[in-house]
């Protein structure tokens, strides 16, 4: 068998192998997201009579598991009595196998019917259908001229409870004249905060000490 003849053949042999690997490569390649511009869904739930609204930018849906990726996300919640809270974040993910939604990337939870309260993690995981909010990251809580810090927390949607661990209670008391006068400072293994009346309680495992401060505000 004469050079030529011999390249000839290995070319014939060796061509099939490369369109082997191109048509993998491709094939591995195809993506069968969907890529979804001004999303906005709307989620009923039965149990507590509540509605959430879900409304972003862009957002991706996982075919395999009809996951949604949400960018730069806005939550609400609405009750019977109107809008309750709102999440802004800069994503989100919506677990439909567990009905679960997962915030994260600067998230900031604004209540709507009381101003100036409003309450800052890195994120937090809301379980659909317990309606438990778990914020399992560092917090911070504003209400009005008063700053809590906690370790982690829990918001009860249902029951309009908010506990947090080993939280850090400052609040800043004003004169006439709109001067800083004093600062209350409280620090607690746990406190609660009950949404209804609006109320704070703090109770202490190592002291046993437990104190409840009303404030003057109403919804």
């Amino acid at each position: 068998m004469n050079n030529l003849t011999y390249y000839f053949l290995l070319i014939i042999t060796i061509l099939p192998l490369f369109g082997c690997q191109n048509f993998n490569k491709s094939a591995t390649g195809v993506d069968n997201k969907s890529y979804i511009n001004n999303f906005e869904l709307l989620q009923e739930n039965p149990n507590n009579q509540t509605t959430i609204k879900i409304t972003s930018p862009k957002a991706i849906i996982n075919p395999s598991n009809n996951d949604i990726e949400i960018f730069e996300s806005t939550i609400e919640l609405v009750n019977n009595n109107g809008q309750d809270f709102k999440v802004k974040s800069g994503n989100a993910t919506l677990n439909n196998l567990d009905n679960s939604i997962r915030v994260y990337n600067s998230v900031n939870l604004l209540f709507l019917n009381i101003p100036y309260y409003d309450i800052s993690t890195n994120s937090f995981d809301w379980d659909l259908n317990t309606s438990i909010i778990d914020i399992n990251n560092p917090v911070k809580i504003n209400f009005d001229n008063t700053e809590i810090k906690a370790t982690n927390g829990f918001y009860n949607i249902g029951s309009s409870i908010l506990e947090i661990d080993n939280s850090e209670f400052n609040r800043y008391i004003y004169n006439s004249e709109g001067l800083e006068e004093y600062q209350v400072k409280i620090n607690s293994d746990l406190s609660k905060w009950y949404k209804k009346d609006n109320t704070l309680e703090f109770t202490s495992n190592k002291k046993q000490v437990e104190t409840t401060i009303n404030f003057l505000l109403t919804e």
